[in-house]
């Protein structure tokens, strides 16, 4: 709404300067040749946080679940340029990794402080139903294009979920009584689904109080085959 009219850069700059860009970005998995990378920032404007930077506000480095069938494995990372990196042994049918930052300050903005925990998951199969065990998760059913959203096991109706295509072109729906949404996936490539809920649940981490708790999840996959996309965006000039 307000920030249309203006340039990516202006619009980054205005985010940054009312304490809104952690909130804007996102954390997403890429999974390939058994390595495995957790970025920090837009995908759907080909945008990378860096190190030093924006991607040094995690403090410690998250943890990565990997998971085949009912075995678990927690994997260690390690901080990149732009991006964590983990090497994936084997196969798994998904990938998880809970991430939290420091409680933010919002009170410039008259509002109380947030907790925000981004997550970010990542699957082999689209057509695979995978259980939700992350406090908000977005999972595929099984049926083809249909996903669901959970928030603390529970299906979360009248979520906004975002699906963006290996294009960077983006597509909302709002999801059903029993968390269900459904998207055709024509393009072969990477796809990045997002959503968001806010819990007003008050609380204290690491010696902070927060007010609420801003949850957000990512699912990505690949899909090999379909029509060819059309590139993402170049990524943004960075300052």
């Amino acid at each position: 709404g307000f920030l249309n009219g203006f340039t990516a850069n202006e619009r980054a700059a205005l985010l940054a300067t009312t304490g809104l860009a952690a909130q804007a970005h996102q954390v997403w998995l890429e999974n390939s040749g058994g390595q495995a990378r957790l970025h920090f920032g837009e995908y759907n404007d080909n945008l990378r946080e860096t190190s030093p930077g924006k991607l040094d506000r995690f403090g410690a480095t998250p943890t990565l679940q990997a998971s085949l069938g009912a075995k678990h494995t927690t994997l260690e990372g390690a901080r990149t340029k732009d991006a964590f990196a983990y090497t994936v042994p084997g196969t798994a049918d998904t990938l998880l990794t809970l991430a939290t930052v420091p409680v933010m300050d919002r009170s410039q903005r008259n509002l109380s402080p947030l907790l925000w925990k981004p997550a970010a998951r990542w699957i082999a199969s689209p057509q695979r139903a995978v259980v939700p065990t992350a406090p908000l998760d977005l999972v595929p059913t099984g049926k083809p294009g249909q996903f669901q959203v959970y928030f603390q096991g529970a299906p979360l109706p009248k979520a906004k979920v975002q699906m963006v295509a290996p294009s960077g072109w983006a597509r909302e729906a709002s999801s059903a009584e029993d968390g269900t949404v459904h998207f055709s996936l024509p393009w072969k490539g990477q796809y990045v689904a997002e959503v968001k809920h806010t819990d007003k649940t008050s609380g204290d981490f690491n010696g902070s109080k927060y007010g609420e708790v801003g949850y957000l999840i990512t699912l990505s996959f690949v899909l090999h085959e379909g029509v060819a996309s059309p590139a993402l965006p170049s990524a943004p000039a960075s300052h």
